[in-house]
């Protein structure tokens, strides 16, 4: 099982990469960026279209006529557009969600910026993220893009996490730290 986890994350970021790299050239990078972004948007936005992506039992051709249609209507790129048919073809396009994260990552590097997912209890409002995000920046010396998530499970507080450094100060971790500390006790 950990043998196809890691082929599709080589998978996914080996396309990222060819992307990345042909848009370069192309100088469109933040163009094919910010197709990506909306795209990701739309997909996001409607579970049903989200799931007819990922449907392995939907056909290639199917598939090609909706991203054809979709790609017209948002105005998307040649070379976007194309891409998409080349993962559609190679039946990769139910790790495109990935393949577009694994992008994002290539244009924040080549930015400097870093990546941090922030994870809360609740939505977070606007002035808590920008608090957030400059505290970050006055630690690492770096600008920031934030992913959030929302788990409701954690109670409340935070887990942030940037890179491989994990800060976890949500009441369910603290909760749990209790719990082991009295089961020392005991």
């Amino acid at each position: 099982m950990a043998n196809a986890s890691t082929r599709k994350i080589t998978s996914v970021d080996r396309y990222a990469n060819a992307l990345f790299q042909l848009a370069k050239e192309a100088k469109v990078l933040e163009t094919v960026s910010s197709e990506l972004l909306n795209l990701k948007k739309i997909l996001n936005e409607d579970d049903t279209l989200l799931s007819m992506v990922k449907n392995p039992s939907i056909s290639k051709s199917n598939k090609f006529n909706f991203f054809n249609s979709l790609s017209e209507k948002i105005e998307m790129s040649k070379l976007a557009k194309n891409f998409i048919g080349v993962i559609i073809n190679k039946n990769r396009i139910n790790y495109l969600m990935d393949i577009i994260d694994s992008f994002e990552k290539l244009m924040s590097g080549l930015k400097g910026e870093m990546s941090a997912t922030i994870t809360s209890a609740k939505v977070l409002k606007e002035e808590e993220l920008k608090h957030i995000k400059d505290n970050l920046k006055d630690k690492f010396s770096s600008e920031f893009n934030i992913n959030t998530i929302v788990d409701e499970t954690l109670i409340g507080g935070l887990k942030i996490q940037v890179g491989s450094q994990m800060i976890d100060s949500s009441i369910k971790n603290q909760l749990q730290t209790l719990k082991e500390k009295m089961k020392e006790v005991a």
